[in-house]
């Protein structure tokens, strides 16, 4: 994986990406700006929109490994992490 920009996706998954470069990805895109633009970028890196917030501006993708490595160039991009499930603790 390229240097630029590896500071924006944890080493765990940034190893894992490698070892596995078409594997389908499921991903949290936190960032600076939301738009036609950065929505464009995403899917010129072949990833499939999925959701979208906006409290907290992030984009919830899918696609190939291999194509983050063009989007963490990105300056409105701040931090890639995993998509998965969150459980809550009981009370």
């Amino acid at each position: 994986m390229s240097t630029e920009g590896h500071e924006k996706i944890p080493l765990a998954l940034q190893r894992r990406m490698e070892g596995a470069p078409g594997e389908t990805m499921y991903l949290l895109l936190h960032v600076s700006e939301t738009g036609p633009a950065q929505i464009a970028a995403i899917e010129r890196a072949g990833y499939v929109l999925r959701h979208e917030t906006s409290i907290i501006p992030c984009y919830a993708v899918s696609g190939p490994a291999r194509g983050i490595q063009a989007l963490a160039k990105e300056a409105w991009l701040d931090r890639v992490e995993e998509d998965g499930t969150v459980q809550t603790m009981k009370q």
